[in-house]
């Protein structure tokens, strides 16, 4: 559990980077067309395009170096995993593919989450999820959700490595054990998490009740607003998707 301490999603820093100044719509638009064409893309031509897209992206955002490794390092056994699994299976496209495509995804969390302060992410998710209002669709309380969701990663993070360390200490784990007696303590873990969540989400329950927080009575301190980044940042997504097309065209042609 000590390698998922390493994920570097959250904390947003002051880069002063073009990233920075974006609105955050303009950054979730851009996010979601790069990812979404990651994600279907299947052949090394894109996936050494979307390599220098996100080492672009990397140097826009201005990120230390230490900073984005630190990301990386915490899926590293993941992408270790992943890499041995489809070469057994003498898969080595996907062997290649797969671990990239995990890295650009790492790389573009990190980037969107050190640039953009969790409140404005909201801010601009709930902006571009506006219009499902006129379906009667709860935004507002969609996006406060998700918020909460990621800000109770790192809690989770910290509640499961404590519980490890104590399992340890109390000599719950040891060399020698069983299949059994593994399943068990892994299934005392996971209950003790569960009950650890729902406590903490009756603490939080309980701070907004005391706090009278009603859903739709948010107030913004300042409106966003779209700059030439913003549309440059936009136009920059169609251009990705016009140059997939052309790069799908050129892959079924040969």
């Amino acid at each position: 559990m000590q390698w998922l301490k390493l994920l570097s999603f959250g904390p947003s820093m002051n880069t002063r980077s073009f990233l920075q100044d974006l609105d955050p719509r303009s950054k979730l638009i851009f996010t979601a067309t790069y990812l979404s064409l990651v994600t279907i893309s299947n052949d090394l031509v894109s996936v050494v395009f979307y390599a220098i897209v996100g080492l672009l992206l990397v140097l826009a955002a201005r990120l230390p170096l230490a900073y984005l490794w630190n990301g990386l390092q915490g899926l590293l056994p993941l992408q270790i995993t992943l890499f041995c699994f489809h070469m057994v299976l003498g898969d080595l496209k996907n062997a290649i593919l797969l671990p990239c495509k995990l890295i650009f995804f790492i790389t573009t969390a990190i980037a969107l989450s050190a640039t953009t302060p969790p409140t404005k992410l909201a801010d601009g998710l709930e902006a571009i999820l506006h219009p499902l209002t006129r379906i009667r669709f709860p935004v507002q309380n969609f996006v406060f959700m998700i918020s909460i969701a990621f800000r109770f990663i790192p809690l989770f993070i910290d509640e499961a490595d404590s519980m490890l360390k104590s399992q340890k200490v109390k000599h719950a784990r040891y060399k020698g054990e069983g299949f059994r007696t593994t399943l068990q303590s892994l299934l005392q873990l996971l209950v003790a998490l569960f009950v650890a969540v729902l406590r903490r989400a009756n603490q939080l329950a309980l701070a907004m009740d005391a706090r009278c927080y009603l859903p739709g009575n948010k107030i913004r301190a300042r409106r966003l607003q779209f700059s030439w980044r913003d549309w440059l940042t936009i136009i920059s997504a169609l251009a990705l998707l016009l140059i997939h097309v052309l790069l799908k065209g050129e892959v079924f042609e040969r």
